[in-house]
């Protein structure tokens, strides 16, 4: 007779699941091998629940490098070295953590929540989904920092205190206009509205951009400024999203921004095939009819938080 798995190796083995299924090399049968672990019993459900629900662990630590930020928020340097250092007492590494992120953040966003935030000076902050801010104002500035996530910010005029704000290793300054930045990993990404705004990476020199321009920075490098579409960059704000010939990778890695979970597309073929459309960012079941049927795909749920796209007729 074969012995059950005890709890210890159940809870290894979720966690080994849970960081292959956030891998951007997941194959179709670790895929099926997953599944076919879940499946096995309430034993390996229980284990797999524990791990999505281990990080809350990180609270503590969280509120201690928070408070160490606000502590020291004018210099930056001194800042990081001193919450890298409370990390490594605590046994953890700096790494782009959402849990973390949010913990530490004055306002912050679920996957999929959209919030509106009204700031002491009178400005307004949009978050878009899994998005975290730290926010100080003071008698001179006016400083923003994005955590992770986007906002778009409608900022009250007044010339005497600028409104910054900061995300990864770059600055946004402007008096009083509209934009959004937004932060993926090391890339963040600013647009503009109405009015003008300055960005700046490194020791090299800013740039100005007008409404209708964007830019992109990394590494303390600027790139060069571009033409953007308002109607699809802004859209989120209106909870939709908008594509226009975009390849099904890119919409579903977009879409994985606001659903719970992971979608998966398997073969390089529909990966590649074209997708144009806008969809309500609130109605996951009626975008997945529309892709289905549109794409001739096929949409199967292996877990309520794991769905694959293949090819095939919708069933």
């Amino acid at each position: 007779m074969t012995a059950l798995p005890t709890a210890d190796v159940l809870f290894e083995e979720a966690s080994g699941w849970y960081f292959r299924l956030h891998a951007e090399d997941l194959t179709p049968a670790e895929m099926d091998a997953f599944a076919a672990w879940l499946g096995q019993g309430q034993a390996q459900d229980d284990a797999w629940q524990e791990v999505q629900a281990m990080l809350g662990g990180l609270r503590e630590p969280a509120r201690v490098i928070r408070r160490a930020e606000q502590a020291t928020w004018r210099t930056p340097l001194r800042r990081w070295a001193y919450a890298a250092a409370v990390l490594l007492a605590v046994g953890l590494t700096v790494q782009n953590t959402p849990w973390l992120d949010r913990l530490r953040a004055d306002y912050a966003t679920g996957t999929g929540e959209s919030r509106s935030i009204e700031l002491a000076d009178g400005s307004h902050l949009q978050l878009n989904t899994d998005s975290a801010v730290q926010i100080r104002m003071s008698a001179g500035e006016r400083q923003i920092r994005l955590l992770r996530g986007e906002g778009f910010f409608d900022v009250t005029k007044d010339p005497a205190r600028p409104f910054v704000v900061q995300s990864g290793d770059g600055w946004v300054r402007v008096v009083g206009t509209q934009f959004s930045v937004a932060r993926r990993d090391d890339q963040t990404r600013v647009q503009v509205a109405q009015g003008k705004v300055e960005v700046s990476a490194g020791s090299g020199t800013p740039v100005y951009l007008e409404p209708g321009r964007a830019v992109e920075y990394q590494s303390r490098h600027l790139a060069h400024v571009h033409g953007f579409d308002p109607a699809s960059g802004f859209a989120w704000r209106q909870r939709q999203l908008v594509f226009r010939q975009q390849p099904l990778s890119v919409v579903v890695s977009e879409l994985n921004r606001y659903w719970p979970g992971k979608t998966l597309v398997l073969g390089d073929a529909l990966r590649s095939r074209v997708v144009s459309g806008v969809f309500e960012i609130d109605k996951p079941d009626a975008v997945l009819k529309a892709l289905e049927y549109t794409l001739n795909l096929r949409a199967e749920h292996y877990t309520p938080y794991l769905l694959v796209l293949r090819e095939g007729n919708a069933s």
